[in-house]
């Protein structure tokens, strides 16, 4: 409330005007942040609820959201942190575990007092993803950057792998938001809050390191143009850093962990130990090309209208140019990069357009404030822009509601969409490929009748070989009665133990004669899973040793139980599911 004098010296109490406030550049700016978070929201739900499965492409989403559930029991229970015990003969042993995500895993907690483990972990992908995207949109309409709804579309159609990786179920898009706080306390001066960010930051994920290279960036371009070195933003990231990592429940494992993801990972790709998963290894430059358009585009922009004036560069842009080229690099040395390059490449193109315009203007620096106490009389022609660009955001609200109200979400088709088809082609470019590989995805129910019964016949604490590292997130979530050989990464068992992981895909491959009593005596397990549609090739050694009992089958999984003494060989016909037809000299299968 405000109070005011009337003209006979009395005090009256003036009540807010609404319609003044909406019309005020701090109204505009709340309706286009509200309309930007209510379509990056859809959009990304859209996507989510195009499979029944927790999105996208991997299983590591089940493995987050279990260690969320892990952790919500023992904290309930007044216990402390749950002993990880399904991969013991990797780094992750009970002795050495680290919890890099910890500060993630907390934060899927919530979601799990209201929703069974899925559907938690995708309204918690869905909320972190869109506030992820919001973040940076909300950073370019926090600094007046024009036309934001154009900027908006930008960072929707930036990248597929941008989106589709903001909807996987981890912690990328936490590490977004953090970065764009910790830019915002950079571009405001607020070094001292970057000490408990950062030190969240460190709990949060290991990409860390992150928000300390920003801070070296800003500290580099303040020193340029005041020819003064300004120590805070790099000192107050670095404590946090070394805060967050010795005050961290996990220490001193965690730095063990860090350096074992920073060694194993700074080689050139090519030259990995091990095969690791598709997403560690570079994009191509055709493929940079065809995923990145727009996002390469801003970039282009943003280098041509970068123009530093009378021998000081402009602190915001200069800051996205190096920043940015650093996030284009790493797209050279890991697909890893996806989900930071294209939304900070947009912001890149956003501000050096804004610092352009205002020298073009015949300013002298960038304004980098909005300055809202400053009223501005405009006549109708003047705010006929304006006008245009509510109507659009009004029409666009309109049919966002209307088809939030159409999506049916007991089915992942998503009906409701196709009913009004010019909505869907003003987004089809982008999202059709993209839902589609999401509803290609692996059903939310893959190999749970397989671990029912192993939970059901296989001794608890007994170890099962599983042949594939990355089937472990969903037989993880699905069964902890048992310890599993490697996941989560192949590195893991590699780096603890060399001869174990070599010897593990020498059996794999097929070319180890009578290996389950080796699989039994060096790696400890009791039965072996194998996804029916790969490793032919080992399945029918196995049958035909001798050494294995069928133990269990279905049209998804196959688990063999070690013999103690050789016996006959099994048939394979036997083994082969019905559904299935596997060819066992060359690990094909088809339906």
């Amino acid at each position: 409330m405000k109070k005011s004098k009337t003209k006979n010296g009395e005090t009256k109490t003036d009540t807010p005007n609404w319609k003044s406030w909406l019309n005020s550049e701090s109204g505009v700016r709340f309706l286009y942040l509200a309309f930007g978070l209510i379509f990056i929201t859809l959009i990304i739900a859209r996507i989510q609820y195009s499979s029944n499965a927790i999105c996208c492409g991997d299983w590591d989403g089940y493995y987050h959201i279990r260690f969320s559930s892990l952790l919500w029991q023992n904290f309930s229970s007044f216990q402390w942190l749950p002993e990880f015990k399904w991969l013991p003969l990797t780094v992750l042993n009970p002795e050495d575990y680290a919890d890099h995500h910890f500060f993630f895993h907390l934060l899927q907690i919530p979601f799990l007092w209201f929703f069974n483990e899925v559907t938690a972990a995708k309204i918690a992908a869905i909320t972190y993803g869109s506030l992820a995207i919001f973040s940076a949109y909300w950073l370019i309409c926090r600094y007046g950057t024009k036309n934001p709804i154009i900027w908006l579309l930008a960072l929707i159609v930036a990248a597929n792998p941008f989106l589709y990786r903001m909807n996987m179920a981890k912690a990328p898009p936490l590490t977004i938001i953090i970065t764009v706080m910790g830019i915002h306390l950079l571009f405001q001066r607020k070094y001292v809050w970057l000490l408990p960010l950062m030190f969240l930051f460190v709990w949060t994920y290991s990409l860390f390191p992150l928000l300390f290279i920003a801070a070296i960036i800003w500290s580099a371009i303040v020193a340029w143009n005041e020819r003064t070195f300004e120590w805070r933003p790099v000192g107050y990231t670095f404590i946090g850093m070394i805060l967050g990592n010795l005050i961290n429940p996990y220490f001193p494992n965690n730095l063990k962990l860090f350096w074992e993801h920073f060694y194993t990972k700074l080689t050139v790709a090519s030259d990995f130990a091990v095969m690791v998963g598709g997403e560690w290894y570079p994009h191509s430059g055709q493929e940079l090309l065809m995923l990145f358009p727009v996002a390469l585009l801003a970039m282009l922009v943003g280098y041509i209208l970068f123009n530093p004036r009378n021998g000081k560069l402009p602190e915001h842009s200069s800051f996205f140019l190096v920043f940015v080229t650093i996030l284009l690099a790493a797209q050279f040395r890991s697909k890893r990069f996806a989900e930071y390059f294209p939304p900070f490449a947009i912001m890149f193109a956003a501000f050096s357009i804004k610092d352009f315009l205002f020298h073009l203007r015949g300013g002298v620096a960038p304004t980098e404030e909005v300055d809202e106490d400053i009223p501005k009389r405009r006549s109708f022609k003047e705010r006929l822009p304006v006008f245009v660009q509510r109507g659009v955001l009004a029409a666009l609200t309109l049919l966002m509601l209307v088809n939030l109200v159409g999506i049916d979400l007991k089915r992942y088709s998503g009906d409701g969409w196709r009913a009004y088809p010019g909505f869907k082609q003003l987004f089809s470019i982008e999202l059709k490929g993209m839902i589609s590989g999401v509803m290609a995805n692996e059903d939310d129910s893959r190999y749970r009748r397989s671990m029912d019964w192993a939970k059901a016949n296989i001794p608890e604490g007994d170890r099962i070989f599983n042949t594939n590292w990355d089937d472990f997130p969903k037989l993880f979530f699905l069964n902890q009665k048992h310890s599993y050989v490697f996941g989560l990464d192949p590195n893991y068992l590699y780096s603890e133990n060399p001869e174990l992981y070599k010897l593990v895909i020498e059996i794999v491959s097929a070319r180890t004669e009578d290996a389950a009593p080796i699989v039994r005596e060096k790696l400890g397990a009791s039965h072996i899973f194998i996804d029916t549609r790969e490793n032919g090739p080992m399945l029918g050694k196995m049958l035909e040793s001798g050494w294995v009992d069928l133990s269990y089958k279905d049209d998804e999984a196959i688990i063999l139980r070690i013999r103690d003494i050789k016996g006959e060989p099994i048939k394979k016909e036997e083994a082969i599911p019905e559904t299935k037809v596997i060819d066992l000299r060359i690990g094909n299968t088809t339906k």
